[in-house]
């Protein structure tokens, strides 16, 4: 099957179903399969920092929401196609381990594919069994770590009424003692809110009792959900980054070479991962093969018809769907 088939295939199962979407360029795992279990925000924190909005369905409980087997399928089918994909990551637009078939689905799925898998989680349910159990056959797991003190905690998360830190912290180091695979722990510093001397030192105090693989240092790089939440510079990262020590890594920009000559059905896709995450021009280009201007085009029309807003952080302009429309 060569490329354009292969795309045009991608493409078809993405507009028949609502799980999958890309592969996305991420910084941390390359060609990201995206798989999205959820009912859209779904989720029991409200990030300041959340590049898709602030949650609309605040919720804590867990719910199997949709069938296994279609599922599993999509997801199957889907990475079979992908020439161009490193995880099968489940991630979304809400916390996945509240789907209470988390587990089931990857199992499922590391049945008929050999693609590693991938779960990033806010870590809020890791004190729940069932939710560690849920995650044992992912390849690696990314939880995340934002604050070492509760004010932090509930300024940059604002979690769920009942979540704590405390909570959270321990459920990272039980399922550390339990898990056999890679934890990569992601700390995202906020301007003026978790970069203090002594909130780091707090934090750099929890983290070095977690024992994770590696930590992964970020900041504000897509346009946040609150326009409080800023970035920290790139020096100001760097010396962070030697204070956590030799674990510790910046997030660098994404470098690898995507899809080359346009693949025709691009713009159905790309709108749809744009539900789920805001991309730059350049992001798109990797993706699809398009040409810029083309991309400025459909992207122009998107705007005009109300589906699409624009976004800029920086240098960089970013398009995202608009989810009111």
């Amino acid at each position: 099957m060569n490329s354009i088939s292969i795309f045009s295939a991608i493409v078809y199962i993405f507009l028949m179903h609502s799980f999958v979407f890309g592969p996305v360029p991420s910084r941390r795992l390359g060609f990201s399969l995206g798989v999205d279990v959820l009912p859209r925000k779904y989720c029991n924190f409200d990030c300041i920092y959340c590049q898709i909005g602030k949650t609309t369905n605040r919720n804590a409980r867990r719910t199997k929401f949709f069938e296994l087997d279609e599922v599993v399928r999509e997801i199957v089918d889907a990475a079979r196609c992908a020439e161009l994909i490193d995880y099968v990551t489940f991630s979304g637009s809400g916390e996945p381990t509240l789907n209470q078939n988390l587990g089931d689905i990857i199992k499922a799925v590391k049945r008929f594919i050999e693609v590693p898998v991938a779960v990033i989680t806010n870590s809020s349910l890791l004190s729940n069994v069932e939710v560690r159990n849920d995650l044992m056959n992912a390849d690696v797991v990314l939880p995340s770590l934002d604050a070492g003190t509760d004010e932090a905690f509930n300024r940059i998360n604002r979690p769920q009424a009942g979540i704590s830190l405390i909570e959270i912290v321990n459920g990272l180091r039980t399922f550390r003692d339990h898990y056999k695979g890679l934890i990569w722990l992601e700390i995202m510093i906020i301007k003026g809110v978790n970069d203090s001397v002594t909130e780091l030192q707090r934090l750099k105090g929890i983290v070095g009792v977690l024992n994770v693989d590696k930590i992964h240092l970020n900041t504000v790089t897509r346009p946040p959900s609150e326009e409080h939440a800023n970035p920290i510079g790139q020096q100001e990262l760097d010396q962070i980054m030697t204070f956590f020590g030799n674990t510790c890594e910046v997030i660098s920009s994404f470098e690898k070479d995507g899809v080359h000559g346009e693949q025709e059905g691009w713009a159905e896709m790309i709108y749809e991962m744009l539900k789920r995450r805001s991309l730059t021009i350049k992001d798109i280009i990797r993706v699809t093969g398009a040409p810029a201007s083309q991309i400025e085009k459909e992207l122009r029309n998107m705007e005009e018809q109300g589906s699409v807003k624009t976004y800029r952080l920086g240098n960089e302009m970013y398009f995202a769907a608009d989810n009111q429309s």
